[in-house]
């Protein structure tokens, strides 16, 4: 008897609806494992948030962090900035505990310990502080050769590396006044990025007597890519371990490191950052207004984001990366140790907290912003984003009057 085999036909039946259910498959298999990414970009958070807590109690000022990971503005990122305190109280190892998500593998900040300059010589560390820890190294260390990218190897080897942002409350606090005037205006010295200018990293203290709750604090987020000028990495970092795995290659996109701080729009629809010698008192009323507080029904309601000068923090070091389709979300570590999950709805994969931005600019224009229109993506009932966070700075009139002449 003759066997029967399948026809032609038939085969070409079978491979059709096996390629269907691949296709049907696929998506969903990407989403899974998008899934367990964004499940591990929390995970790192919330461990990231256990040991800034403990830094927190077992620093004499209560610090959650010594500041930002940024060797220009904070020091020497082996002993300055939150990546430094992980590592050295044994918490965390940031380097090996990355957002998965994310493709940058590193702040551009490893390009100023390379040898460049991404702080446009603004704000720049006490002297003391670059000369801190490994960095000490640096002097012996021609800047922009090889071997420069082989210490900064070595760095990452131990932990001090990482791909999130931190927030400007973290590792800033506040802004300074400038004393003697007879308003509160911003400090003489401010770009109010660098620590001279700002109170310093956030406190418990501050925490535990601010009008927000802690759940509403954010202190780190899933960093965006920096800007092109500042943000490629100049020289390929090796791995000392596994010289066929470098951790970083030249021509990389990095990460930003923190956001920028309080900023207004301007009569141009663009972000312009709080400058020195502002006057604040109209901040301060308006924070004290009703209608800036964490429970606020709608933030476009709000006098901040117009060219007031009225400020919102500058949240666009933070991206959206996580999930799928036209809804991609950001995940932000807040001061109670929890991780809030954000959602960009306007598709520009930035999180906007107020700011009233123009829907008429150009591609150029909004090259510049970033945020494309107005809505608002981080609203007031669950992250702060207004100048202060302690109510003791909050009172702005003079209520003694000066004592007359002397005839």
């Amino acid at each position: 008897m003759k066997k029967k085999g399948f026809t032609l036909v038939e085969l070409l039946v079978v491979i059709a609806i096996i390629g269907i259910l691949v296709a049907m498959l696929l998506p969903a298999l990407s989403r899974a494992r998008e899934a367990a990414r964004s499940a591990s970009c929390k995970n790192n958070l919330r461990q990231f948030g256990i040991g800034l807590l403990l830094h927190a109690e077992n620093d004499p000022a209560g610090r959650y962090c010594t500041g930002a990971y940024d060797f220009r503005r904070d020091g020497c990122p082996d002993t300055w900035g939150w990546v430094a305190d992980l590592v050295n109280m044994g918490a965390a190892k940031p380097s090996e505990m990355m957002c998965p998500t994310s493709a940058m593998l590193g702040l551009e900040k490893l390009n100023d310990l390379y040898g460049n300059n991404t702080t446009d010589n603004r704000d720049g560390a006490p002297a003391e502080r670059l000369d801190d820890g490994r960095c000490a190294d640096l002097a012996s260390i021609t800047a922009l050769t090889p071997a420069r990218a082989d210490w900064i190897g070595l760095l990452i080897e131990d932990g001090y590396n990482t791909n999130y942002a931190s927030s400007w409350y973290m590792v800033r606090g506040g802004i300074k006044f400038e004393p003697g005037v007879s308003g509160l205006e911003s400090h003489s010295d401010g770009y109010f990025k660098g620590v001279g200018s700002t109170t310093g990293p956030l406190t418990l203290r501050t925490v535990e007597t601010s009008p927000y709750p802690s759940s509403n604090i954010p202190l780190l987020g899933c960093a965006g890519p920096g800007d092109p000028d500042e943000a490629v990495m100049a020289e390929t970092i090796p791995n000392p371990t596994d010289p066929t795995e470098p951790y970083v290659t030249a021509g990389e996109r990095l990460a930003e490191s923190f956001n920028d701080g309080p900023a207004y729009v301007n009569s141009s629809g663009l972000l312009t950052l709080l400058d020195a010698g502002e006057d604040m008192e109209g901040q301060i009323a308006a924070e004290l207004n009703s209608t800036f507080t964490p429970d606020m029904a709608d933030a476009n309601n709000a006098v901040f984001g117009t060219d007031g000068p009225y400020f919102l923090q500058d949240t666009r070091d933070w991206y959206a990366m996580h999930g799928g389709g036209s809804k991609l979300t950001c995940n932000i570590l807040m001061a109670d140790g929890s991780v809030d999950v954000f959602t960009d709805a306007n598709g520009d994969r930035y999180l906007n907290p107020g700011f009233n931005i123009p829907t008429t600019m150009t591609e150029a224009e909004y090259a510049l912003v970033g945020y494309r229109d107005g809505q608002v993506e981080l609203h007031p009932s669950r992250v702060a984003s207004g100048v202060f966070l302690a109510t003791d700075q909050l009172k702005y009139g003079n209520f003694e009057e000066a004592a007359p002449a002397t005839p």
